[in-house]
């Protein structure tokens, strides 16, 4: 429906999602009030919930018109009428899909979370029981055992060890509003709407011990819609003829109580036992992905982070918000006090080894994550492994420390690690950044990019070794950063690495971070002739192959 210039706001907005039961005035709209009324008790109008509240605008895409008040009542009772004429007539009975959780969830009085893959083939699927200090919800269907108790592991469940099946039902379609409420109802509603789920349903509820769950999708659009049911235990009360006893019938007329028989379950001898509706709420990654980002999940890849500190630890969180979700995390220290203001961990990690930290950080955040760590320097790690990075599509070597850089390229120059290796540190103060790609099978190392007395052919900084700091007694040198800084460089290198990753990059790169140049100056600090007129924020990309060929890949 188009909206009226009187009815937009000035930024040309329509009216704001609303239900014409909440509107004032709703008490003296007798023609509206009539038409909701006469529906018939078995039937729904689209957008008309059981307490009778018609929802007429989306909130998130409509919003008022704050200077024209009476245009928006207008508005939404002209929308309301449109709405219930058309749900009379049938003619948007289409809607209902749309607002399938709505109407399910109406009749729905507990939750089940699901990690399911949606698959056009019944099977059985895992129900886990937990309980979690933050969630009302208490269970969970997953495609494997392992898949969901690792999953509510890393949230910070606990895990019920009692092992339960459940089912999963691709349909066709469950009809339109109002759902069926009863085993009978059930029955009769699937072999109409989806004749073909009927059978392998029966065969289940065959060998299951009630209550049993039933977990549905249903094609919409691009996507699935997804349910869930039970069937509880059989068990119905029965008042004699003179109402003075009741009796109890817990098994099928005619077969012992250990025997089952499905379809005379829900046709005949409980098909008046209620059906519980759960409300199913998506967890598995592509869902969450798809509502929190673009959809475009790259990867089963498995990335090695070597050095998880300051620069490391944001690179794991930002590799994983955008799709990663195998890690391998190598990183010997445990974390200080000292490293709290620029490292993802905080005051409670202190003590804790960072590699464990930072696991823990990211799973409680996505438990979907498979992450191997290693709390060992990473030269004795692979001494004693020493194809552990090669199990990984590349690593990026977060470390700062030149000589296990050098003694890295070497390795990849002799063949021992055959995947590549992005060497990423930064300059004090962030004036800049680099990162240098080396695949072993493309021309130029990690130490072209350096002079032979080991000097840093692209610093940002004319003297960047003036600026490192050491505290007062034998502490270690550090590099003076703060993190604001550091989030926007590894911003732009996580782009980077997506490149990477899409194998457009057919070459060994030096990339080139740059800062805020024009404070570094206003600071005093010097900035090297080849960046005094770079623009702030800038990147650069300089192929190795540029650069001179060094002792290691001369040998």
């Amino acid at each position: 429906m188009r909206p009226s210039s009187s009815l937009c706001s000035r930024r040309g907005e329509f009216p704001t999602g609303s239900s014409i039961a909440r509107l004032p005035g709703y008490a003296h709209l007798p023609g509206l009030s009539a038409i909701i009324r006469c529906r018939k008790s078995k039937s729904l109008i689209p957008h008309l919930d059981k307490r009778k509240v018609l929802c007429t605008f989306d909130a998130e895409v409509a919003h008022p018109n704050v200077s024209n008040p009476q245009g928006v009542l207008d508005e939404v009772i002209q929308k309301a009428f449109t709405l219930v004429k058309k749900g009379k007539s049938g003619e948007n009975s289409l809607d209902y899909l749309d607002e399938f959780e709505s109407y399910w969830i109406q009749e729905a009085n507990s939750e089940i979370l699901s990690l399911l893959s949606i698959s056009p083939e019944p099977r059985e699927i895992h129900l886990i029981s937990f309980t979690h200090p933050n969630w009302s919800v208490t269970k969970l269907v997953a495609d494997t055992r392992m898949e969901g108790e690792t999953w509510l592991v890393q949230a910070g469940a606990t895990v019920d060890p009692t092992r339960n099946k459940a089912f999963y039902l691709p349909l066709e379609s469950i009809g339109l509003p109002p759902f069926p409420t009863k085993n009978g109802e059930f029955l009769k509603r699937l072999k109409t709407e989806s004749g073909d789920a009927v059978k392998p349903l029966l065969e289940f509820l065959n060998k299951d011990i009630r209550p049993s769950t039933i977990v549905f999708s249903m094609p919409y659009k691009d996507g699935h819609i997804i349910g869930a049911w039970e069937h509880a235990n059989e068990q119905q009360y029965k008042t004699s003829p003179h109402k003075s006893k009741v009796k109890v019938q817990k098994g099928l007329k005619g077969f012992r109580r250990c025997k089952r028989n499905a379809l005379l379950e829900l046709q005949r001898d409980f098909r008046d036992l209620s059906v519980k509706k759960l409300l199913v709420i998506r967890v598995d990654k592509i869902r969450l992905f798809t509502r929190g980002g673009d959809g475009g999940i790259f990867s089963s890849q498995r990335i090695g982070i070597i050095g998880c500190g300051s620069i490391g630890s944001h690179i794991a969180k930002s590799l994983v918000d955008f799709g990663i979700e195998r890690l391998l995390l190598i990183d010997k220290e445990k974390l200080t006090f000292g490293n709290v203001a620029r490292h993802l961990c905080g005051a409670n990690d202190v003590g804790n080894f960072k590699v464990r930290g930072v696991h823990q950080k990211l799973a409680f955040h996505f438990p979907h994550l498979e992450v191997t760590t290693y709390e060992y320097d990473v030269l004795r790690l692979l001494r004693d492994y020493e194809s552990v990075l090669n199990r990984c599509d590349f690593s990026i070597v977060a470390l700062g420390h030149f000589p296990t850089e050098l003694r890295l390229n070497r390795l990849q120059k002799d063949g021992i690690i055959d995947k590549p290796l992005l060497y990423v540190w930064v300059e004090p103060f962030l004036a800049g950044a680099h990162a240098v790609y080396v695949d072993p099978s493309y021309t130029g190392c990690f130490h072209c990019v350096f002079e032979e007395e080991h000097a840093f052919l692209k610093s940002v900084l004319a003297e960047p070794g003036l600026y490192s700091k050491r505290e007062a007694g034998c502490q270690s040198t550090f590099v003076p950063y703060g993190i604001v800084e550091v989030k926007r460089f590894i911003s732009d290198l996580t782009f980077f690495i997506e490149v990477i990753q899409s194998g457009k990059i057919k070459e060994n790169v030096l990339f080139t971070w740059l800062g805020n140049l024009k404070l570094q100056k206003e600071k005093g600090r010097k900035i090297a002739g080849r960046w005094a007129v770079a623009e702030n924020y800038s990147v650069r990309r300089f192929p190795l192959a540029n650069f001179a060929r060094c002792e290691e890949c001369n040998r």
